[in-house]
This record gives C-alpha cells, structure tokens and sequence, in this order.
C-alpha cells in the first residue's frame, strides 16, 4: 500500500485543482482522459502538439488514457521536483483557460518510474 503522496505531496487546495481540472477534460465522466477528450479540450489551440506532449509527460502506463491516479502522481511529482504550488496552481489554470502543455523543468515523462 505504496503512496507517493505521502511526503512533498500536495496540500488539499491544489489537490482539489488538480482533480477539478482532471474533470474538466474527462467530459465524459469516464474517470480517465483520452485522445479525443484532450484533442476536444484544447480545440484550434495546437491540440494535437498539446496531445501528443500531456500523454508523453502523465500516461504512464502507455494505454492512451490518463486515469486520475496518474494525473495526481504527475502533479505531485513536478512538486517533488522542486516546483512551488503557485507553480502548479498558475499551470493549472493556464489548462483551464485552454494554455499550452507546460513541459517542466526536471520532469520528463511519467514512464521512469511504476506506481503500484
């Protein structure tokens, strides 16, 4: 019963940003994104250089689908890389208000290291 949120992990006000923002691209409530629910998401906005950089960064497992475990591992891991939570929180709404993928600085992809 293996946590990474355990130490650094995010305060429950960025968390629940996280997972709103998760929600909001999940629009079919499925409880994983896609492809087609990003390409959606991000519209005339360079959807699919977008696409291509959030499942290369959060999908770890390589299924195309970003489950919501994912995503709140890849947020809690650009934290523990040394960004701050007004770092996330801007990236966060920068995603909301449909903003490029930020590629972070000290994270490359999800796929270095399994979660359980």
């Amino acid at each position: 019963m293996g946590s990474c949120v355990a130490k650094q992990g995010l305060s429950p006000g960025v968390k629940k940003l996280v997972v709103d923002i998760f929600k909001e691209i999940d629009t079919d409530g499925s409880k994983s994104i896609d492809i087609h629910e990003t390409l959606k998401f991000w519209h005339d906005n360079f959807a699919k250089i977008n696409t291509r950089a959030i499942f290369e960064a959060v999908d770890i497992d390589k299924n195309e689908k970003i489950d919501e475990k994912e995503w709140i591992a890849f947020w809690t891991k650009v934290k523990k890389s040394g960004h701050s939570e007004n770092d996330i929180k801007d990236e966060l709404l920068n995603l909301r208000n449909r903003g490029s993928w930020v590629q972070f600085k000290g994270i490359r992809s999800m796929n270095s290291k399994k979660l359980d």
